[in-house]
């Protein structure tokens, strides 16, 4: 699901969830005189521009007769899920993050970690590999402000458990995304699920799930190497997504722990030639011990 769509069915829901809520609001008046009559007193107040303090007793009057009925004008007035953009779909003028969050998860893609280029802490890092790391965010903060014209179409992070890889990846989809990009994040386990859902589903909504990992300005595939390969599925999904991608010229980026060799022996000649050709993939490796055990 592209961002346009997904802002526009967060919109259609809340309209439809006000629609509800006045519906019953209305079969409550029916249903009861002075909750009918109370509430016209107080529109006619209000449109006759009656003081503040007229306005507030008519209001606590038609309130309390709705307590005694069990019922509340909270009940009749849902409140956006989204307290950022109320449920409009866009804030500070570009889409909000609750979009990219339903576009993702409509599209069966994971939450992208929040973690941004201003989280690194090149502290934790040994002296060794700190200069690494630091050039290898310096580099993709370079790639996000050229974005999405850049000689690389593809974009792939390897290092070995610890080392940062979904960080920086996260880093790049929440910088791209906070500039009004559309980044889908997806582990390889989410994606090879996607495209197996789509290969055995004869719904005519299942073009959905595809469309979306082809259309996104940014597509995010976090650790490839650690899903089951499936038989006419992972191969040829793999394969077909991102030469689909690179004929568009939209970018694919990949973290994974596996050499090259490694990803050529799982994946095949054919998919790893396409994926990290040298003239249009971006090759940043990171180095070090595993972070995540730094505290054992």
């Amino acid at each position: 699901m592209d961002l346009k769509t997904a802002a526009s069915l967060i919109k259609s829901e809340y309209a439809e969830r006000q629609a509800a809520a006045r519906e019953r609001y209305i079969k409550l008046l029916d249903s009861d005189e002075a909750l009918y009559a109370a509430e016209k007193a107080l529109r006619a107040a209000i449109l006759d521009g009656k003081s503040d303090g007229e306005i507030a007793a008519l209001t606590a009057a038609r309130d309390g007769i709705m307590a005694r009925l069990g019922a509340s004008p909270a009940d009749f007035d849902p409140a956006p899920r989204c307290p950022v953009c109320g449920d409009s779909g866009y804030a500070d003028g570009r889409y909000c993050d609750c979009v990219r969050r339903r576009a993702s998860r409509e599209a069966g893609g994971s939450p992208t970690p929040a973690f941004t280029f201003a989280d690194c802490d090149l502290s934790l890092f040994d002296d060794a590999d700190r200069g690494t790391m630091d050039a290898a965010y310096s580099n993709m903060k370079i790639f996000c402000d050229r974005f999405p014209h850049t000689k690389n179409i593809n974009t792939l992070i390897v290092g070995s458990v610890g080392t940062g890889k979904t960080c920086l990846a996260a880093a790049i989809a929440n910088e791209l995304g906070s500039r009004g990009w559309s980044a889908l994040f997806m582990t390889a386990f989410a994606f090879n699920d996607a495209c197996r859902s789509y290969h055995t589903s004869f719904e005519p909504s299942r073009s959905e799930t595809l469309d979306a990992m082809l259309d996104a300005d940014l597509l995010v595939i976090d650790d490839l190497g650690t899903e089951s390969i499936l038989r006419n599925v992972t191969l040829e999904y793999l394969y077909t997504v991102v030469s689909e991608r690179m004929n568009a010229r939209r970018h694919t980026l990949i973290t994974t722990n596996l050499s090259p060799a490694a990803l050529s022996e799982r994946y095949g000649e054919r998919t790893t030639s396409r994926l990290f050709d040298r003239r249009v993939c971006l090759s940043v490796a990171l180095t070090g011990k595993d972070l995540r055990r730094r505290g054992n």
